[in-house]
C-alpha cells in the first residue's frame, strides 16, 4: 500500500496542539501498516463533491481526509481538522489525476461561483480565454475540465484572482503567466519537463511532487512532531526539480524576484552535485556574507549531505585562507578599509598630494579600481588592449603610458606601507591557480550572486576546471543594492542558451507585499548579470494576505511608541519575539529603537539574528536583512528625506550617477520589504516617500 501526503496537509498539521499530532502520527503508522484494520474506520460522506474522499478518526473531536484512489492499494493523506472544519474544508474539494500535467490536482467545485460543467460542451470557442486559446489549449496547460467553463471570460488578473481559490496552483500560475503576456507553448514545454522519464514512476513525477510525495520512513513525522518540519526539503516547485536535478555541459545561471526559492534551489542543487561529483574534490557553496554562510552550513546539514563532499565557506574567508596557504600575502599585509586601516580614499589623496600629477585623485582612484583590478591588469601592454567601457571620455595611448607610469608608483606606495586592495587578494590567488594549473573544487555552488563583482567571478572560475556542471549561480539582479557590475565574458564564464534559468512563484511574501515591492522598482532596468536586462513581469504569489501599511508621524517620540505598541500587540496576541524585526535605512534609527525596547524592558537582539536561542525583537539596518526573512516587518525611519537617502553632492552629480544612486536606493527598499512574510509596516516622520507610491 502506497501513501502519499499532500503538501499543505502539513500546514493543518502543525496547527494541533502536541497530544493531538501525536495521535495523528499514530493514525499514521497503524494505516501505513494495515489500511483495512477495522480501528482505521473510514467513512464515506454523502454530500462530499468527490466521492472517493474518506475521512477518518483520530478521536472523538479530529478527522483526518483522505482520498481513497485504488483501495488497499494506493490512498492520498490531504487533511486533518476539528470534525466540522475537517468536513467543511473537504464537502467541495476535489483531486483527479491530470493526464496532461502527469499530477494530483487539487480544486473547488462551488456551483455558486463556478459555472455549471454542462456549459463546457455548449461554450463557442470565440469566447474562450482572452479570445486567443482554445479548449483544448486549456486542458493542455493543466485547467481542470470542470473549471474550464469558468475560465472563458477571465480576462484580466483581477477576474482571475477571483478563481484563485478553486484552481489548481499550477493551472492559476500557467494562466497568471498567460495574462502577464507568455507564450503558451513554453508554458507546455515546461509541463512536458516535468513529466515521467523511462526510469520513472508516472506518481514520481516532478509535476506530481510539487504537492504530493508518498511516505516511505519516519523522518517527516519524526521532524512534524519536533516542531521541526521544513517541507523545502521534501516538495519541489518542478521548475526548481528540473533545475537542480539535470546534468548541464558548464554553468547555469538562476535568477528570480526575492522568495522564489533560489537558495531552497540552491541547497538541492548541492545535494544532488554531492552525490554526483566528477571527482574526489568536493563541492564548493560560496556566498558574500558570513552570517549567511553559516545558516547555510546548518540548511545543508538539514538535507544529510554528507559532510566530507562539500564545503560551505563565506568567500572573502576563502580567498583570504588561500592567499595565506600559498604564501601570496604576509602577516604584515593589511587590507585597506578592513578594520581600522587606512582607507583607499585616504592613501589616494596622500598620493596625489605628494607627486605631482595632471589628474585629479577621482579620475586615478576609478581608473586604477575600476580598469586595474576589474581587470586583473598587470602590465603595461595589457593595459593599453584594455577595454575603458563606461569609463567615459576616451584617452589615448600616450596617456594610458603615463597613467601606467603613476599605477606602478602607487603601487610602490603600497607595498611601502603593507597596504593592498581586497580585490588585490582574489588576483593574486587566481593568477596562481591559473599559472599552476591547480583545480580546488570538483563544482562550485555561488549563492547571492548579484552581491559578486567581476574579480570575485573570475577568482570562483579559477577555482573549477571548466566542464560538465561546473558552476551553478543564483541570485536576482534587483536585489544589487552594492552597485556592482557582472559581465560573465571578463571572467571567463559563458552562459548558453538553455543554462540560463529563472524562477517565478513567490513562496515567502504575500501577494500584496511583493506588488508593492516591486511597485518600487518597476520601470528601471537591472541588468541580468551578462549585459541585457532583467524582467521584472511573471513574479507571482501563490497566497494573499494584509495589505502592508505606511503610517507617519509628527516625531520620533510618536513611530517610537507606535512600533513598541503594535509589537506588544502582536505577542499578546501570540506572536513570537523572534518573529519580528525592525529595521532603519542607518544604525543610528536602528540604535532609536534599542534605547526604546531596552527602556521598556523588551528583549531584543543585535546580532547573530539567525540564532533562534537568542530570543528578542531582531533589529538591524536595511542592508542588514539582506537575506533574512521574518513573518513582521517593520521598516521605520521612511520618509520623503531619507527614502530615497541621497548624499549631500547629489546635486553636482552627473545624470547617470543620479541614476546609479536612485536605482540602488530603490533596490534596497525592494530588499528590505521583501523580508516580510506575513506582515509589512513601513513608518516615518514628516511627509511619505516618493518612491512609495500607492501607500
Amino acid at each position: 500500500m502506497k501513501l502519499f501526503i499532500y503538501e499543505r496537509f502539513w500546514d493543518a498539521f502543525l496547527k494541533l496542539n502536541k497530544t493531538t499530532q501525536i495521535k495523528v502520527t499514530d493514525f499514521m503508522n497503524k494505516f501505513r501498516a494495515d489500511s483495512r484494520s477495522a480501528a482505521i474506520n473510514l467513512e464515506s460522506i454523502s454530500y462530499f463533491k468527490d466521492r472517493s474522499f474518506r475521512t477518518a478518526r483520530i478521536d472523538q473531536k479530529y478527522r483526518a481526509i483522505i482520498k481513497e484512489v485504488v483501495p488497499s492499494g494506493l490512498y492520498l493523506l490531504i487533511w486533518v481538522d476539528n470534525h466540522d472544519e475537517a468536513m467543511e474544508w473537504a464537502k467541495n474539494k476535489v483531486i483527479d489525476w491530470n493526464e496532461q500535467t502527469q499530477a494530483y490536482q487539487v480544486f473547488t467545485i462551488d456551483e455558486k461561483v463556478v459555472a455549471p460543467a454542462a456549459e463546457q460542451a455548449t461554450a463557442p470557442f470565440a469566447t474562450l480565454f482572452m479570445g486567443k486559446y482554445d479548449y483544448a489549449d486549456m486542458l493542455a496547460i493543466g485547467v481542470p475540465q470542470a473549471l474550464i467553463p469558468s475560465v472563458l471570460n477571465v480576462n484580466n488578473l483581477e477576474a482571475l484572482e477571483q478563481l484563485m481559490d478553486y484552481l489548481p496552483d499550477d493551472a492559476f500560475e500557467n494562466l497568471f503567466y498567460l495574462l502577464d503576456g507568455a507564450d503558451i507553448e513554453m508554458l507546455k514545454y515546461d509541463i512536458k519537463e516535468g513529466q515521467k522519464t523511462d526510469k520513472e514512476d508516472v506518481l514520481s513525477t516532478k509535476n506530481n511532487a510539487r504537492s504530493f510525495i508518498e511516505l516511505t520512513d519516519d523522518a517527516m513525522l519524526n521532524e512534524a512532531l519536533q516542531g521541526s518540519l521544513q517541507k523545502w526539503k521534501y516538495y519541489l516547485h518542478p521548475s526548481q526539480s528540473v533545475i537542480v536535478n539535470s546534468d548541464y555541459n558548464g554553468a547555469v545561471k538562476l535568477s528570480g524576484g526575492a522568495g522564489t526559492g533560489k537558495t531552497v534551489a540552491a541547497l538541492h542543487r548541492l545535494k544532488y552535485l554531492s552525490e554526483n561529483k566528477v571527482d574526489d574534490r568536493p563541492v564548493l557553496f560560496t556566498t558574500f556574507t558570513r552570517e549567511l554562510s553559516r545558516n547555510l552550513e546548518e540548511l545543508a546539514a538539514e538535507l544529510k549531505i554528507e559532510r566530507g563532499n562539500y564545503r560551505v565557506e563565506n568567500i572573502d574567508a576563502l580567498a583570504f585562507e588561500m592567499a595565506g596557504k600559498y604564501r601570496l600575502i604576509t602577516r604584515d599585509d593589511r587590507v585597506m578599509g578592513l578594520s581600522v586601516v587606512k582607507s583607499p580614499d585616504d592613501l589616494w589623496q596622500e598620493f596625489v598630494d605628494e607627486h605631482l600629477v595632471s589628474y585629479d585623485k577621482e579620475f586615478l582612484q576609478g581608473e586604477y579600481e575600476e580598469i586595474i583590478l576589474s581587470q586583473n591588469i598587470g602590465d603595461e601592454q595589457s593595459y593599453l588592449r584594455a577595454s575603458r567601457i563606461g569609463r567615459g571620455k576616451a584617452i589615448s595611448r600616450q596617456q594610458r603610458i603615463q597613467l601606467w607610469n603613476l599605477f606602478e608608483r602607487f603601487n610602490a606606495v603600497k607595498r611601502q606601507q603593507n597596504l593592498c586592495y581586497k580585490d588585490e587578494i582574489y588576483n593574486l590567488v587566481s593568477n596562481y591557480l591559473q599559472v599552476n594549473g591547480e583545480t580546488v573544487f570538483s563544482h562550485v555552488i555561488v549563492d547571492e550572486l548579484q552581491d559578486f563583482s567581476n574579480v570575485e567571478l573570475n577568482f570562483i572560475r579559477a577555482l573549477v576546471k571548466e566542464g560538465k556542471n561546473d558552476l551553478f549561480m543564483v541570485g536576482d539582479p534587483l536585489q544589487n543594492i552594492y552597485n556592482k557590475k557582472i559581465v560573465f565574458s571578463r571572467a571567463g564564464i559563458n552562459i548558453r542558451g538553455q543554462r540560463s534559468k529563472r524562477l517565478r512563484i513567490n513562496y515567502r511574501t504575500t501577494e500584496e507585499i511583493k506588488r508593492l515591492a516591486v511597485s518600487v522598482v518597476q520601470g528601471v532596468d537591472f541588468d541580468d548579470f551578462d549585459g541585457g536586462n532583467e524582467e521584472i513581469a511573471g513574479y507571482l504569489s501563490l497566497f494573499h494576505g494584509e495589505s502592508p501599511e505606511y503610517h507617519l508621524f509628527k516625531d520620533k517620540k510618536e513611530e517610537l511608541d507606535f512600533v513598541y505598541e503594535k509589537i506588544k500587540r502582536l505577542v499578546n496576541e501570540g506572536v513570537h519575539y523572534n518573529e519580528i524585526v525592525i529595521s532603519a535605512h542607518t544604525r543610528a534609527s536602528v540604535k532609536d529603537f534599542v534605547n526604546t525596547l531596552h527602556a521598556e524592558n523588551m528583549p531584543y537582539v543585535t546580532r547573530d539574528l539567525l540564532n533562534p536561542n537568542n530570543e528578542g525583537v531582531r533589529l538591524t539596518t536595511f542592508h542588514g536583512i539582506k537575506g533574512l526573512e521574518f513573518k513582521h516587518v517593520f521598516l521605520t525611519g521612511v520618509n520623503r528625506r531619507t527614502m530615497p537617502m541621497l548624499p549631500t553632492d547629489f546635486q553636482t552629480l552627473s545624470e547617470k550617477g543620479k541614476q546609479e544612486i536612485i536605482k540602488r536606493e530603490k533596490a534596497l527598499f525592494y530588499v528590505a520589504a521583501t523580508r516580510a512574510i506575513h506582515r509589512l509596516i513601513i513608518s516615518g516622520i514628516g511627509e511619505k516617500s516618493k518612491l512609495i507610491s500607492n501607500k
